[in-house]
């Protein structure tokens, strides 16, 4: 199962977000442009794992997040 989420306006497209996101959190997403053009403001999110692996993912976003503030 897969998660397709929007991302915000201040990113030029899914692989600008998906490298800051891999680069600052340890943490892979995959940018919808690999999909097509219709992809490129969107990326993608597997869900076909551990839960324990998406509490550390999602602890990392929220480390990275507080760290800009």
């Amino acid at each position: 199962m897969f998660v397709w989420a929007k991302i915000p306006e201040t990113y030029t497209n899914g692989y600008e977000l998906s490298d800051e996101v891999l680069q600052e959190a340890h943490v892979f997403i995959t940018p919808g442009g690999i999909f097509g053009s219709a992809g490129d403001r969107y990326i993608r999110i597997s869900l076909c794992s551990d839960g324990a692996l998406y509490e550390e993912a999602l602890r990392r976003l929220k480390q990275k997040e507080a760290e800009e503030v």
